[in-house]
C-alpha cells in the first residue's frame, strides 16, 4: 500500500508517517541536574552540560529494576541523575495541505500511528509544528517556523529521517508546513548519590 510509502519527496505530499520504532541508535545518555518537575505530564526539566536544559517526558514504571517500583516520585528539584532518554526525531515534515494536516491531526489523536518505544509494548508521545517557514538550515537540519496564530517563531529539533530533510532540502522562506516530532522520552532515572 502506498500508506507505507512515507512521504513523497517530489511532490511533497505526505501519505503516512515516515518514522520507524524507536531503536538503540535513537537512545542518549546523560547526567544532569532537575530543575523542574510537573507530576501532572511526568515532565522533567534537566539541566546537563552534555544537552543542555531541556525537558523530558518520563515512562511509567521507571527507575531502578532491581528496587522495584516508579522512581518519579522521590525526584526532587536541584537532584543530580542518570539519565537514558529517546531523542527526539521526525515522524512527519511536508508541505501544508488539508490532506496532510489531516494526517498530522489523525497522529495526534490516534497513539497507534506513533513509534513503538523499544521493548516496552508503549508508543512515544508525538507532537507538533505548523506554520510558515522563517528560513531552513540544511547544516543543522533544522528550520525556523512562524506560527500565523501569534507570531512566535519555533525553531524544530534536528530533522533526522532522510524523508524530513528531502522535504526540508525543498523548502523556502513563505512555505507553509507541517512537522510532527516524538517527544523527548525518559526510560532510565537513576538519582546520584
Amino acid at each position: 500500500m502506498i500508506a507505507a510509502a512515507g512521504v513523497v519527496s517530489l511532490s511533497i505530499l505526505a501519505t503516512s508517517s515516515y518514522a520507524a520504532d524507536l531503536t538503540k541508535d535513537d537512545e542518549i545518555a546523560i547526567r544532569g541536574d532537575i530543575i523542574g518537575i510537573d507530576p501532572t505530564t511526568r515532565m522533567i526539566i534537566v539541566d546537563s552540560p552534555e544537552r543542555d536544559t531541556l525537558g523530558y517526558q518520563v515512562l511509567p514504571n521507571t527507575g531502578d529494576r532491581t528496587a522495584g517500583g516508579d522512581v518519579f516520585p522521590k525526584l526532587k528539584t536541584g537532584m543530580t541523575i542518570d539519565m537514558r532518554y529517546y531523542r527526539i526525531i521526525d515522524v512527519l515534515v511536508a508541505k501544508a495541505t488539508p490532506d496532510v494536516e489531516k494526517q498530522a491531526a489523525a497522529m495526534l489523536t490516534d497513539p497507534a500511528k506513533a513509534p513503538g518505544i523499544l521493548n516496552t509494548g508503549r508508543k512515544v508521545k508525538l507532537w507538533q509544528v505548523k506554520g510558515m517557514v522563517v528560513r531552513t538550515d540544511m547544516a543543522a537540519k533544522k528550520m525556523d517556523i512562524v506560527d500565523p496564530d501569534g507570531g512566535m517563531v519555533y525553531r524544530t529539533p534536528w530533522i533526522k529521517s532522510k524523508e524530513g530533510q528531502a522535504t526540508l532540502a525543498s523548502l523556502k522562506p513563505g512555505d507553509r508546513v507541517v512537522c510532527v516530532f516524538s517527544q523527548r522520552t525518559a526510560f532510565d532515572v537513576v538519582p546520584v548519590h
